[in-house]
């Protein structure tokens, strides 16, 4: 029985290196695997040799018992090698055991597969995660663009429909245009029906009668005025603002200074005019005196036909008038009062300038008329028909006028007016 126990084992040895040997040859002689079956081998050949060395002891012969002749020999050979096989297979287990937990060795050939097999499962767990996520950003993106489509179909509908409309519009447009044509065209004839049905009168009063095809005419010139308030005004206030001049009061008395210095300058200019050119009618060589015309200060004795049409000619060129000769006589008379000898750095500013220039190309319109336009701030008490309050006043306590902030403006000096004054009343 022994025998046969032995014979066993090294079967079991020799087919545990066979094995071994199958995975070494399968991982391609890798060292780590080589290495394994090498102290495998080694561990194996020790135990039996260690076997060998134990049957080659003595034995003590057993006792034979009185009654169980050689059968209880045998069953008693038969346990003692059961517990040797029995003690050589826990060694086993144990040297196997500390192979793999001890932490200086490398793992072995079957851990590596495992390893590897588990690695496997998580990158194809992973890459299924992937998959997924995939799947669901594609059906994502093909309702997206089902849907983009549905607006691309509904806007190109919209856009034919806008396109149908613009060519109506076009059509309509044309339509109005031709209708305008001909609408400009009968406002021309009748314009020159009415231009040749009414008689001139010895003296043309322009208050009542207004040549509609002249531009610098006192309504046109009135519509100019409230421009000139409501834009040049407020740009040169908010200039001044800027440039720290915070007295509301004197800012706005100041500009309106401007605009009634550059009244007065135009209307001294036309006077001047009239009586030089009486002079040179009189006494034609007083033209070669380079001085005369700024002299001259007789009284005009023109006839009034001439008078008209010099005017006439005066108010066909208002327009292309150069305004700096008036701009700078403004600001010369300005720096020589003292009253506003605060605002004489500030006269050159851009704002300022184009301020003065629209004063003094507004105001020259205005003297040149058949009647000349008049320009008041002589009024002492608020009157609600000709005046309209600055916005910090008390409409229920204005009585007396403190300044001008605009004058007013008249069709002729105790005229019509055309425009109302804006005051600061208390």
């Amino acid at each position: 029985m022994a025998t046969s126990s032995e014979k066993d084992l090294q079967s079991d040895a020799k087919n545990f290196c066979e094995s071994l040997a199958n995975v070494f040859m399968m991982k391609k002689r890798d060292p780590q695997t080589q290495h394994l079956l090498q102290k495998s081998k080694s561990l194996i050949e020790a135990l039996l040799q260690d076997k060998r060395t134990k049957s080659e002891r003595p034995s003590i012969p057993p006792k034979p018992s009185r009654g169980g002749g050689s059968m209880g020999q045998l069953w008693v050979k038969l346990d003692e090698m059961k517990r040797e096989n029995d003690e050589l297979k826990k060694q086993l287990q144990t040297k196997s055991h500390d192979d793999k937990t001890s932490p200086g060795k490398s793992p072995g050939p079957g851990d590596v597969i495992v390893s590897e097999l588990h690695k496997s499962k998580n990158e194809n767990t992973s890459l299924k995660t992937q998959l997924e996520k995939a799947l669901t950003n594609v059906k994502e993106l093909e309702k997206v663009n089902a849907t983009l489509q549905d607006e691309f179909k509904r806007t190109k509908i919209a856009h034919d429909v806008t396109q149908k409309s613009l060519e109506k519009v076009k059509q309509d447009h044309r339509s109005l245009e031709s209708s305008l044509s001909t609408v400009q065209t009968e406002n021309d004839s009748l314009k020159m029906r009415l231009t040749h049905s009414v008689k001139p009168m010895k003296r043309a009063d322009n208050r009542y009668v207004e040549n509609i095809n002249e531009k610098c005419r006192p309504s046109n010139i009135a519509v100019l005025y409230n421009n000139l308030e409501s834009q040049e005004w407020m740009d040169a206030k908010e200039a001044l603002e800027d440039a720290g001049f915070e007295d509301e009061e004197a800012v706005t008395q100041f500009l309106c200074e401007m605009l009634m210095l550059t009244y007065t300058i135009s209307s001294e200019l036309l006077t001047d005019i009239e009586n030089g050119l009486s002079g040179l009618l009189k006494d034609p060589c007083k033209l070669l005196e380079s001085s005369y015309l700024n002299c001259s200060k007789e009284k005009s004795i023109l006839p009034e036909e001439f008078v008209q049409g010099m005017k006439d000619i005066l108010r066909q060129n208002a327009e292309g008038i150069d305004t700096e000769p008036l701009v700078n006589k403004c600001q010369e008379l300005i720096r020589q009062d003292s009253t506003w000898e605060q605002f004489e750095g500030i006269l050159n500013h851009k704002s300022i300038n184009r301020y003065s220039d629209r004063c003094a190309r507004l105001t020259w319109q205005m003297v040149v008329q058949q009647t000349p336009m008049y320009l008041s701030t002589i009024d002492e008490c608020f009157d609600d028909d000709v005046h309209k309050l600055w916005w910090s006043c008390d409409k229920s306590k204005a009585k007396m006028i403190k300044y001008f902030v605009w004058p007013a403006l008249y069709d002729s000096k105790n005229g019509n007016l055309l425009v109302k004054g804006c005051v600061n009343a208390c």
